[in-house]
């Protein structure tokens, strides 16, 4: 739950269960979808920790930002083709120039046609992306990058570029934590027409579920 990753929270095993018609609709006396335990695994408290990173004018990498925030997963539900938590995560900025603010989405699964748990996803900012498992704990998804944010990063408007998201879920002294990382490969111009590229950690931080 920060900018480019929204929640970190468990994504574990997947277990098949009932779906009802994706119109959202019951039969009189028809019981409610039961939401998949996977799901209510993924409702509680954390808290993190995030720094972000641009360039210069002489092109160096440089950090731009850091904030703490406290991200909260709960409601539990199945709606449609989706079982997913509602989320709200609340920011606090470095330096006070920036004032605290919310972001809330959605994160949960995609539902298979015979009802089972599918691609994991993450919606926010009226942006959806999907999380692809590399192996145990370890997640990823890719992203353009837009120029405006390209911009914010310090980049000239023409530049082009692409996110790549890597969690890694540990437990660290008994605390489940989220370890994310996000690499971005930038092309651009600079002053003397010359073409220009950059891979860099652009986002690092982490989140820690609360008791």
């Amino acid at each position: 739950m920060c900018p480019g990753c929204r929640l970190a929270a468990s994504f574990l095993l997947v277990a098949p269960f009932v779906l009802l018609p994706s119109s959202g609709h019951r039969a009189r006396g028809e019981r409610p979808p039961e939401v998949p335990k996977e799901v209510r695994a993924l409702e509680g408290t954390y808290t993190g920790a995030w720094t972000l990173f641009g360039v210069d004018e002489k092109g160096d990498v440089i950090k731009r930002m850091a904030w703490t925030d406290t991200a909260k997963a709960e409601k539990a539900e199945v709606q449609g083709d989706r079982a997913f938590v509602s989320t709200t995560d609340e920011m606090t900025f470095e330096g006070g120039k920036i004032p605290p603010f919310k972001v809330q989405g959605k994160e949960g699964y995609l539902l298979t046609k015979d009802g089972g748990l599918g691609e994991y996803f993450i919606e926010a900012a009226g942006q959806t992306n999907k999380m692809i498992k590399l192996g145990d704990n370890v997640w990823t998804y890719t992203a353009p990058a837009a120029g405006p944010e390209l911009a914010r990063l310090g980049f000239p408007k023409d530049a082009s570029g692409q996110h790549v998201l890597v969690k890694v879920v540990t437990q660290e002294q008994g605390t489940e934590t989220h370890r994310i990382s996000r690499v971005t490969t930038v092309s651009w111009k600079d002053k003397e027409g010359k073409d220009r590229a950059l891979q860099f950690v652009s986002l690092q931080g982490h989140h820690k579920r609360q008791p």
